[in-house]
């Protein structure tokens, strides 16, 4: 996919979060322009409580994680990735991916076997992770890379989602 074309689905998502659309419908914009943009299987958006470590899902594209869903996170390669240094982080396949999540053998019943895990920042500080799945091998570090600014683009609306209401 061309950078201009990247970029065009980066200004819809932020049209979206900057016009004050609802959570469902940025979230919405994000799941079309990152099929285009990267690809998946899964996507997934999460709310952190940093203190607890303990995410509450804001959206998901795969009906075994529901939206309301929560996520305990332990400390590991992911979190001094996402959590400590807020970069992404990728599991470029199963061996990673077992290493590094203790749910990998629910996101493998998805057919999924690599991730990037997006910290999602709001001034300076992690509140949320975005995250994408697909088949064993098919993200690296590029493609990691190219969903960045999707994740900076929805931070304001991560924010303010309440995730006990309705968005």
């Amino acid at each position: 996919m061309t950078e201009h074309t990247s970029e065009s689905y980066l200004r819809y998502v932020e049209a979206g979060a900057r016009d004050g659309s609802p959570a469902h419908v940025v979230f919405a914009r994000l799941h079309d322009a990152l099929a285009r943009v990267v690809g998946f299987k899964v996507l997934t958006v999460l709310k952190l409580d940093l203190a607890t470590l303990r995410s509450v899902r804001l959206f998901s594209s795969e009906s075994s994680y529901p939206i309301g869903g929560t996520k305990q996170h332990v400390r590991s390669a992911w979190s001094e990735a996402v959590l400590d240094r807020g970069t992404i982080y990728v599991a470029h396949d199963l061996v990673a991916l077992r290493a590094t999540f203790p749910d990998s053998a629910a996101i493998e019943a998805t057919g999924c076997g690599s991730i990037v895990a997006v910290p999602i920042i709001y001034e300076d500080a992690v509140i949320g992770t975005m995250n994408l799945w697909h088949q064993d091998g098919y993200y690296d570090d590029v493609k990691g890379l190219r969903t960045v600014p999707f994740a900076n683009a929805i931070a304001p609306v991560v924010r303010h989602c309440d995730p006990l209401k309705s968005n």
